[in-house]
């Protein structure tokens, strides 16, 4: 282990892990798809070309265009290539920030960049993942520039909106506002940069794109009709839909949709909760904020009717900052449980796709490696809020040591005032 605990080695891994991730991209054509679609909505005539995308989700498109020009194969490259540029910076922070357990922070994002596969490098999900671990590491010694990470984040991919129910604290505390401020002044400044540069209605189009979607059939509500499917796919039918992806429908679907739009709803009731919780009880610390931003992630995943293959980046950036905070097995055994997830995710797509969705009864390999991956996401949740759980009992555990110590020393003082 000492061997291979040197930033030296940890760069040889890297590149060899990134290697081999850039040998699947070449070998296959399918996962470069949706690249394909960010050149069309850039230099294409469709006006509804990327409008599922927040204004800001497209900015490092844009910024690539400058360098790459409407030439296809050069803006694919230039996609690879910017990410794989942010993806090492991260690991560079990684290394220089990452305290003691940097190392293995550092090979946990080698094998978990890797195991994702093609989707790490030809979707956009990497860049608001990586601001929110920008987020979780700036909250100890700059939560100003925390909230602010965060803030660009959401405008970018809006599901990290849902974490800043975790910046905040009593309500008598300065610090709860200057966090809850920080990220609603920047939220408002990077929105009207939308307003003013692509019109209002891009700023809604995230929202009212795609109103009514079933369920897509890699999400976890879906596993149980992908099942049903494969035994009997005369019940079920799997198509593309005007969602641009494919659903499942048939017996109990729509009451299957019913009940994930009332598990996300319940979601945000929970993050609500939390910061009323932390409002009133004035409960907060970086820790505590961090682990429920993890749990955060791990339930927009799990209750979304929509489970893309790249959803599983959001949790990887994330988790490295934990593995630097914490030596507890909890966050260890998701570190490696999700590196699982996301080789079995790749394995699913682009490797085994096209039989799930055009062959399901055939499919018996790609319906297994979907019940599997989605078995794991569900373990990783709820470990995710056993944690959580362990951190809020550790800030009373502190408090109740503080006690006791302002206790004894009041009582001391007392007796040395009455000797």
């Amino acid at each position: 282990m000492r061997r291979l605990s040197t930033a030296p080695v940890v760069w040889m891994g890297w590149v060899l892990a990134r290697l081999l991730l850039v040998w699947m991209v070449i070998g296959t054509t399918a996962a470069v798809g949706d690249v394909h679609y960010y050149h069309a909505g850039l230099f294409g005539d469709d006006p509804s070309d990327l409008t599922e995308y927040p204004d800001a989700g497209v900015w490092p498109l844009r910024l690539l265009a400058l360098f790459t020009g409407a030439d296809l194969d050069r803006f694919v490259i230039g996609f690879v290539v910017l990410c794989l540029l942010v993806d090492a910076v991260f690991l560079a922070l990684v290394l220089h920030w990452g305290g003691g357990r940097r190392f293995t922070a550092a090979w946990f994002w080698v094998a978990f960049g890797t195991a994702a596969g093609p989707v790490f490098v030809l979707r956009l999900d990497l860049y608001p993942a990586v601001l929110v671990a920008a987020f979780a590491t700036l909250l100890f010694r700059h939560p100003r520039w925390a909230s602010a990470a965060l803030a660009l984040a959401t405008t970018m991919k809006l599901w990290p909106g849902v974490l800043a129910a975790g910046l905040v604290g009593g309500w008598r505390r300065a610090g709860t506002w200057i966090r809850v401020g920080w990220f609603t002044v920047a939220l408002a400044l990077l929105c009207l940069v939308t307003v003013l540069t692509s019109g209002a209605d891009r700023l809604l189009s995230p929202l009212t794109y795609q109103e009514v979607r079933g369920l897509q059939v890699e999400s976890l509500t879906a596993t149980p009709f992908i099942v049903a499917a494969h035994l009997n796919p005369e019940e079920w039918r799997i198509a593309y839909s005007s969602s641009k992806s494919f659903e499942v429908s048939g017996a109990g679907t729509a009451g299957a949709v019913a009940v994930t739009d009332w598990l996300m709803i319940a979601v945000l009731v929970f993050a609500v909760a939390w910061a009323l919780r932390s409002l009133i009880l004035h409960r907060w610390r970086p820790r505590t904020a961090i682990a429920f931003a993890l749990l955060m992630v791990a339930l927009l995943i799990v209750t979304n009717k929509v489970f893309s293959p790249q959803y599983i980046v959001w949790l990887g950036p994330l988790l490295a900052v934990c593995l630097c905070l914490t030596d507890s097995r909890l966050v260890r055994a998701m570190t490696w449980l999700t590196v699982l997830a996301a080789a079995l995710g790749t394995v699913l797509f682009p490797f085994l796709y096209d039989s799930l969705v055009h062959d399901v009864q055939d499919a018996g390999a790609a319906v297994v490696v979907l019940a599997v991956r989605n078995v794991l996401v569900v373990v990783i949740c709820v470990l995710a809020a056993t944690w959580l759980w362990r951190e809020d009992r550790a800030l009373d555990t502190r408090r109740d040591e503080g006690a006791c110590t302002r206790a004894q020393v009041r009582t001391g003082a007392a007796q040395e005032a009455g000797g």
